[in-house]
């Protein structure tokens, strides 16, 4: 079942009200990685010299049900982990901390607030480029 645009907007209230913003922020970034992740997975072939993801799916060889189910579960978990880091990343920041302090989901539609948030993204995915480059 299809929801309209007012559902859709219902639904992100309550879920904001009930875990805040923060909470909502977290839940929507770990599922964006989460998903990019699975695109790249789905799109790369059995490289050994691929990123770190990639390596440790091919690595496990997921064959079947059940090892798919356990190795998305690690992936989201770690996607978890690393949403929890973008957003502390992004509260950091004063331009973006009313977003969280004041619950002011509005400033989100201003186009260089969502700059700012594209750009932090950016940066904390070269942050752990690099640490998986470094093994941390």
């Amino acid at each position: 079942m299809l929801l309209n645009d007012t559902e859709i907007q219902n639904n992100i209230d309550e879920f904001v009200e009930a875990h805040g913003v923060e909470g909502f922020f977290r839940v929507y970034f770990r599922e964006y990685l989460f998903q990019l992740l699975n695109e790249e997975i789905e799109a790369a072939t059995n490289d050994p010299e691929s990123d770190s993801a990639l390596q440790l799916h091919f690595s496990q060889n997921v064959e079947t049900d059940q090892e798919l189910e356990e190795f998305e579960e690690q992936l989201r978990d770690q996607c978890a982990n690393r949403a929890d880091e973008l957003v502390e990343k992004i509260q950091d920041q004063p331009e973006l901390a009313p977003i969280f302090e004041d619950a002011d989901v509005e400033l989100l539609e201003h186009e260089d607030v969502e700059e700012m948030i594209r750009h932090t993204m950016h940066e904390m995915i070269e942050v752990w480029e690099d640490e998986d480059f470094e093994g941390n």
